[in-house]
């Protein structure tokens, strides 16, 4: 279910269909990762609307995952979801978040107080990179 979300979430960016299928494994999320990160699930009603993951290693944490229904973007749910996941992040004592961006997502993340600190080669493609973020948390 979060996975297929994530898919989702992926495919309301201008992407073509072979490149949301060359990311799709990407996109996995196993029991493993589920023991061993914070994954948070944003519902309401019984319904989940996204969901994020973190990993935390002394005073940095790391967004793994950020994922929200497509027709739920722009309204609010998004900050919900990062403003969780900061939360998370300095109640296990991290100083600083950081994440590699979804480039059309960018903006938001500044937005959320984010700074672009350099580039991380994609996985998904050769000479693709995503914006590497941080954001201050104390």
């Amino acid at each position: 279910m979060l996975r297929e979300l994530a898919h989702r979430s992926k495919a309301y960016w201008p992407y073509s269909a072979a490149f949301l299928e060359t990311v799709r494994p990407m996109l996995q999320l196993d029991d493993d990762d589920v023991a061993t990160h914070e994954v948070h699930v944003l519902e309401r009603d019984g319904v989940v609307l996204g969901w994020h993951r973190i990993t935390v290693h002394g005073e940095a944490a790391e967004l793994e995952d950020l994922w929200l229904e497509p027709a739920l973007i722009g309204k609010g749910h998004g900050r919900e979801l990062f403003d969780h996941a900061a939360t998370v992040a300095r109640g296990h004592g991290a100083r600083v978040l950081e994440w590699d961006a979804e480039p059309f997502a960018r903006g938001f993340y500044e937005a959320m107080g984010g700074v672009e600190v350099g580039r991380t080669p994609s996985a998904a493609a050769p000479g693709r990179t995503l914006p590497r973020m941080r954001l201050e948390l104390v």
